[in-house]
């Protein structure tokens, strides 16, 4: 599984509420506003073919997102 750090702009204001949108998306951690205007979340993903996918989804999900910004995109690890 593919692990996705994420950074979502959205419109002045709402962050707090698409936050909450955000934290109903399955394998979403919880995602947290930063100022008025942006969330960061990490989202476990099976390939990065669903990454990509995810700024559309979003987009559908809630017209106050902007755009959608992949920070960081690693392996999680398995625990042995």
């Amino acid at each position: 599984m593919l692990v996705a750090k994420i950074v979502v702009e959205t419109l002045p204001g709402k962050a707090l509420a698409v936050a909450e949108q955000l934290g109903r998306i399955q394998r979403m951690g919880l995602p947290s506003p930063d100022g008025d205007h942006r969330v960061v979340a990490v989202w476990r993903v099976h390939d990065s073919g669903t990454l990509e996918g995810l700024a559309e989804v979003l987009h559908a999900l809630s017209p106050e997102i902007l755009e959608v910004y992949p920070t960081l995109l690693g392996e999680e690890l398995e625990e042995e």
